[in-house]
């Protein structure tokens, strides 16, 4: 990997997570929009939130892929729109995650909560774009022991380091098996990324790298773009400059689909459902369809050929932002 294709952080980040594990959206009806998601995208309900009006679906990649959170919930500001509330990062370990915290906030950085979601421990802030970020550390072996079904819960306290004694464990799914839900018009994997595009590019490059601790895989802080990936992933997070237009600063979330023909399956079906296919882009590097589902919510769905930083930069920059 050459260095027109990746740079080196500005300096080491506090957490090196292992991936984007969760995107949590904000959708106009919480179960119609779950409704949608399992015949068409083909995920899985794992469990829902009534009283936070919120469905949680995932194939087993993670104990949610994406959460579906009503504009009603009392999470919403008034007049919410749909759009991303928070994306989620993934990190070793409990202990890593209490370490990582202790030392960021000794460097100055803050953050907005701490959270027991009982199969996890969670850090929530904001980028400096406003965007909510979550880093969390799975404290659970089985999450869907734990999380399934109707679930209502009062969420104790959690204060890192000093409610209990972080665990060392790596409790993160280990090659969990995937589920496929056959009737589904499109048959989903997993939620590999968020894109956006950055007001302040720079500045948002270096809170990406130096605090969360993502690490340049294509592009560059003095490019277009940049795709940041985790320890264990081919690409976490892109950010585009504001010359990319976009109707929200997510510019999307990226979903990985068992094969080319669920690619076919969207492209000749998918608008008879409510979305709309704004592109097909079909590039050595990865074939792409891309939708916004009934909300206008904009979803990458792609099969990746051959993803490496060569033939990612050599993608046209006039489609890069709905490739990468």
């Amino acid at each position: 990997m050459n260095s027109s294709t990746r740079d080196t952080p500005v300096r080491q980040g506090h957490f090196q997570p292992r991936r984007l594990a969760h995107a949590n959206l904000f959708v106009g009806d919480y179960q119609r929009a779950a409704t949608y998601y399992h015949d068409v995208f083909g995920f899985e309900e794992v469990y829902s939130q009534p009283d936070n009006k919120a469905s949680f679906i995932s194939n087993g990649n993670t104990y949610h892929d994406f959460a579906l959170v009503d504009v009603g919930s009392r999470y919403a500001r008034a007049g919410q729109l749909p759009g991303l509330n928070h994306l989620a990062f993934e990190v070793e370990s409990e202990a890593a995650l209490v370490a990582s915290y202790h030392a960021a906030i000794a460097a100055g950085v803050e953050y907005r909560s701490t959270e027991d979601h009982d199969v996890a421990h969670s850090l929530y802030q904001k980028d400096p774009d406003g965007n909510e970020i979550e880093l969390y550390a799975d404290v659970v072996e089985d999450w869907r022991a734990e999380r399934n079904g109707v679930f209502s819960k009062k969420k104790p306290k959690w204060v890192p380091g000093e409610t209990n004694v972080p665990q060392t464990r790596h409790l993160y799914p280990q090659n969990p098996p995937i589920r496929l839900i056959e009737q589904a018009l499109v048959h989903c994997r997993r939620v590999t990324h968020v894109a956006f595009v950055a007001q302040d590019f720079a500045t948002m490059y270096d809170f990406y790298t130096s605090v969360v601790g993502l690490t340049p895989l294509s592009g560059g802080r003095e490019e277009a773009y940049v795709l940041l990936a985790g320890t264990h992933s081919q690409g976490d997070l892109v950010l585009y400059r504001n010359d990319v237009v976009s109707a929200l600063p997510m510019h999307h979330v990226g979903v990985e689909v068992w094969s080319e023909a669920d690619l076919d399956a969207a492209l000749e079906k998918i608008e008879s459902t409510g979305a709309t296919v704004v592109g097909h882009y079909d590039t050595p590097a990865r074939r792409v369809v891309f939708v916004k589902d009934p909300d206008g919510l904009p979803i990458q769905l792609y099969v990746n050929r051959d993803w490496r930083p060569e033939t990612i930069a050599a993608i046209d920059p006039a489609i890069r932002p709905f490739v990468v």
